[in-house]
């Protein structure tokens, strides 16, 4: 007889799962060899009940620092913000988009503060349709800043709003397809 998985073990599971799929080798693309593995590590530690679900404020707050936690550990001496903004992004997107994860965690409640996950082919769509000029210079993830991030993050929120788009981190699923 084997022992039986509790609904907590199994939320573990779940969330151990989707920091792996979500946080793969083309997401830190050129970063050192072991990114993959502080990225997924850390994600799997995430305490998705602190997530506050009460104010954007606070959201904001809790991601900033969730965001320079993971920089920390990050292997590329620069550390670079944008890469640990992506990941973090990326899993929270995925826990989103879980049902199990949805439910368990009240996902519904940040959903319009989640952001889209910035890359290149993001930044690249986002600043054609803001126009020439409207969106600063993509220096790639390694040179992202908060400053610059909350610039395309605003334009994303804008642009997810006029396509009827339910939230901005919906966004990366239409720009993915667009095109193709």
């Amino acid at each position: 007889m084997t022992n039986r998985i509790s609904r907590k073990q199994l939320m573990k599971i779940i969330q151990e799962f989707e920091a792996v799929s979500a946080v793969g080798p083309s997401a830190v693309r050129g970063q050192p060899s072991g990114t993959v593995d502080v990225c997924r590590k850390f994600l799997k530690k995430v305490n998705l009940m602190e997530i506050p679900r009460r104010s954007p404020v606070l959201f904001r707050k809790w991601l900033n620092h969730k965001t320079r936690l993971l920089q920390r550990k990050l292997p590329n001496p620069d550390r670079p913000w944008g890469i640990a903004r992506k990941a973090l992004n990326l899993f929270l997107r995925s826990c989103f988009y879980n049902r199990f994860l949805y439910e368990r965690y009240r996902l519904n409640c940040i959903a319009s503060w989640l952001e889209v996950p910035l890359d290149s082919v993001v930044a690249k769509k986002l600043k054609e349709h803001a126009g020439h000029g409207m969106l600063p210079k993509w220096f790639g993830l390694g040179g992202l800043t908060p400053k610059d991030s909350d610039t395309f993050q605003q334009h994303a929120l804008e642009y997810a709003k006029e396509k009827g788009l339910p939230a901005r981190v919906f966004l990366d699923n239409y720009l993915w397809l667009l095109g193709r």
